[in-house]
């Protein structure tokens, strides 16, 4: 019997030690490839504004008084001169009223007279008439007009109001010329001008993309928030109202016939550096690369690439220097580098 376990232990080990050793396949991975060509790159900032009339103006009460007569509503359209409203000062209604008072108590003594004192009753009547029609013409309510042609956008008071000097009555403004205010920071002033280009949407109508350009950049710049002021004229603003948000597009950066790859493409390092992978034959090639300037989306490359390189674009997080891939039959073959081009 232990002759027989014997036997059976060295065929098995005879066995084993002749049989071949087997060797794993090379992984390949998928990937997907750009052929690299000169492009234009942009950098823009975002920011955000207010809309504003270029016309607009608050209309403030001249005198303190109160409102005699209201002749607007809120989304009438007036003139320039036009009479908005008219407000009576303090001092000349009590002197009015004053008068007033006078003439209804000689008319009650006038009416409830006896017959022996009515001529002086009728004297002092008509003496008080005709004071009461001299301070209507002498204490008349101070008309308020508009400076401007545009729209009430918005009225504070109502006939009969008290109103302090220069309380505010309401405010007019041409919403057929409609701006948008913002700040830009200090450090893009040197990337903009007057008359520049810009993209402006309205948040009110956020599929709505406005023409904006540039027109005025104010010289001063805040000390608290450092940025200076500047305003954008729209066009096609039809439905745009003061107050209303904005967000703002400005280029403040631009290059052409540079080289431009999808920032997912990159692969960032512990120490900082940014790679790249590219296709050669078969194989990938992971190659240093340095970037320039930056869009939402996209890089410029400085250094690292050239004009027709394949840059490997999706699969690359799970590649090697070296690395074998395989593309998509819809894609041609890399194109393998010169030793002029690496």
């Amino acid at each position: 019997m232990r002759n027989l376990t014997l036997f059976v232990l060295v065929s098995i080990f005879l066995i084993s030690g002749c049989s071949k050793p087997v060797q794993q396949a090379e992984k390949i991975f998928p990937v997907k490839i750009m052929a690299l060509k000169p492009q234009t790159i942009q950098s823009t900032i975002k920011i955000s504004g207010l809309a504003d009339s270029k016309s607009h103006s608050i209309i403030g009460s001249p005198v303190e008084g109160s409102v005699y007569s209201l002749n607007v509503v809120e989304g009438q359209h007036v003139g320039a001169g036009e009479i908005l409203c008219s407000i009576m000062p303090l001092d000349q209604q009590n002197m009015l009223g004053q008068v007033k008072a006078d003439y209804e108590q000689a008319k009650r003594e006038f009416e409830n007279s006896s017959p022996e004192d009515s001529d002086m009753k009728q004297k002092t009547f008509a003496e008080a008439e005709e004071n009461l029609a001299s301070a209507k013409k002498l204490y008349k309510p101070f008309p308020v007009a508009s400076p401007i042609s545009g729209m009430v956008i918005s009225k504070n008071i109502e006939p009969g109001n008290n109103v302090s000097l220069k309380q505010q009555l309401m405010e007019i403004a041409n919403i057929d010329k409609m701006i948008v205010k913002t700040a830009v920071s200090e450090e893009y002033l040197g990337h903009i001008y007057q008359g520049q280009k810009v993209r402006v949407t309205i948040n009110a109508f956020p599929e709505n993309t406005l023409d904006g350009t540039i027109t005025v950049i104010t010289p001063k710049v805040r000390l608290d928030t450092g940025t200076s002021d500047i305003e954008i004229s729209i066009s096609g603003s039809k439905g745009v109202r003061p107050g209303m948000t904005a967000e703002i597009e400005i280029v403040v950066a631009r290059k052409e016939n540079v080289i431009v790859i999808p920032q997912d493409a990159l692969i960032i390092k512990p120490d900082g550096g940014i790679y790249v992978f590219i296709a050669e034959t078969n194989s990938a090639r992971m190659i240093k690369i340095s970037t320039g300037l930056e869009s939402n989306t996209d890089v410029e490359v400085l250094s690292g690439l050239k004009n027709g390189d394949s840059l490997i674009v999706m699969g690359q997080d799970n590649l090697k220097d070296g690395s074998k891939i395989k593309l998509p039959e819809t894609q041609n073959n890399p194109v393998k580098r010169t030793e002029k081009q690496k």
